[in-house]
């Protein structure tokens, strides 16, 4: 049968390929979860907060939304009376990690032949800024496509549309910073909604929409001027120039395939070569070499690059958003670049993914390399006296993983109950304070209360020697 005679046949390998690319998302979002990806950096501090408060701890006004529903498996496993450490760290692992499915499932039933718009908004911001877990930013881009999908393409307003928008906005009025621009968007886009509906009960949703939004530039701004560190508001803009001067292994990647996209969009013999079987088995090794660099180069593996990328989940929503209104606007424009835009979102998608998944893999062999470390010694164990402390990698095994202000908490939580040794990082990121404040982590007067979760320390007590803890910072060169 000669596919290329009937639409039909073409539409169907559009949604198979999108469901496969979803499917491997999905994959590499359960087997972060499986793996407690969720502790990398920040989160070992959320996780460990959420422990000792046995329920919802606020971690800052302006981003009170997006901590809670990162909490909320794992406070609700609380109340059931869990006190297992390692099902605690599946709940709160999927917290983590369930915020882009959900969004992109409530975009699927909301407009489903637009679906392709939020893969590629995950695929090009999301899973480029993705590796670090809790991040507040993942929920402010996450939930601004269901807003933008009923706005833009659900009409008319039905029920669920509603529902969903008053949600979504009331998510966002406190998510992050990033709201002092997205916010105003957002109202516009409910505002002139309003203007266009002629029933009384949908103008009145998107009104109350409208104001909400409006409300969270406010509460951005708040977050803008107190952050919860100094540190904050200057590494968004170092973050961002460090990403420009070298934007790393997915960054580059991204930005090679969607010039590749946006060419084959407006050249038709271009487009028409890429979805060649030449073209198509090229792009697919193309694919599989992009997913298994982590694998392939563990010395060349930055997952903190992904943290100083989270401007895209700002500068990704905005662009795409213009995207989405032209479409809106001329609709006949898609006719004939619709399958070559759904394709190449899901092929990107796809290739994401398989990068996560495998650096997700070598996190999952770092943690191997801190347990071992762990039931091997006891006190304080240096990690840069250590192979895994003074190299990128050993054999095959990434070892840059570390975040120094957290990682006795996650000794602590990837450790056996009885804890005899605690891993101690490089503690001279800077000359600030902090520093020592992390050091003062591994006192015992420091360590947290976890005994209703079975955590003894009594054998890491005997062992621990505060001599080791009394280390001066070398001089600047």
């Amino acid at each position: 049968m000669n596919v290329k005679s009937s639409s039909e046949p073409c539409r169907i390998r559009c949604i198979n390929f999108t469901a496969v690319a979803v499917g491997v998302f999905l994959l590499s979002l359960v087997f972060a979860v499986v793996t407690a990806r969720s502790l990398y950096d920040d989160g070992t501090h959320y996780f460990m907060r959420v422990l000792q408060a046995g329920g919802f701890t606020e971690m800052l006004f302006s981003r009170g939304h997006a901590a809670y529903l990162y909490q909320l498996p794992v406070v609700i496993a609380l109340k059931l009376g869990v006190t297992n450490l390692g099902k605690l760290q599946l709940a709160f692992g999927v917290g983590c990690f369930c915020t882009w499915p959900l969004a992109m499932w409530l975009c699927h039933r909301l407009a489903p032949p637009h679906f392709w718009l939020v893969v590629l908004a995950c695929s090009s911001g999301y899973l480029n800024a993705a590796f670090v877990a809790v991040g507040e930013h993942v929920v402010t881009h996450a939930f601004f496509w269901p807003v933008v999908f009923v706005l833009l393409f659900v009409r008319p307003l039905t029920l669920f549309a509603a529902v969903v928008l008053l949600i979504s906005s009331a998510i966002l009025l406190r998510t992050y910073e990033s709201m002092l621009f997205l916010g105003p968007v957002l109202a516009w886009l409910a505002f002139r909604r309003a203007q266009s509906e002629a029933a009384t009960g949908p103008r009145v949703v998107c009104l109350v929409a409208a104001v909400i939004l409006l409300l969270s530039v406010p509460i951005a701004m708040d977050g803008i001027l107190h952050p919860c560190t100094g540190s904050n508001a200057n590494s968004f803009k170092t973050g961002f120039f460090s990403v420009l001067l070298s934007p790393g292994w997915t960054i580059s990647w991204t930005a090679g395939w969607l010039g590749l996209m946006l060419a084959g969009v407006w050249q038709p013999k271009l487009r028409a070569w890429i979805t060649s079987r030449v073209g198509i088995f090229l792009l697919g090794a193309g694919i599989l070499f992009w997913g298994a660099w982590p694998l392939l180069a563990p010395a060349q593996l930055d997952p903190y690059k992904q943290y100083e990328a989270r401007f895209l989940d700002l500068l990704v929503p905005l662009a795409l958003l213009a995207v989405a209104m032209f479409m809106n606007r001329f609709p006949s424009w898609l006719v004939t670049r619709k399958n070559y835009l759904v394709n190449m979102s899901a092929a990107l998608l796809l290739a994401q993914s398989l990068w996560q998944l495998a650096a997700t893999e070598q996190w999952r062999g770092f943690l191997h390399v801190l347990q071992d470390l762990m039931a091997s010694r006891s006190g304080i164990v240096m990690l840069m006296d250590t192979p895994y402390g003074r190299q990128p990698a050993v054999g095959g095994q990434a070892t840059r993983f570390v975040w120094v202000m957290d990682l006795r908490n996650l000794c602590v939580e990837i450790s056996p109950r009885r804890v005899q040794a605690l891993v101690l990082g490089d503690p001279f990121i800077d000359q600030d304070t902090v520093n020592r404040i992390m050091l003062d982590g591994y006192l015992p007067k420091y360590l947290p209360e976890l005994d209703r979760y079975g955590v003894d320390y009594h054998e890491y007590l005997r062992a621990f020697n505060p001599e080791e803890l009394k280390i001066v910072a070398p001089a600047p060169k």
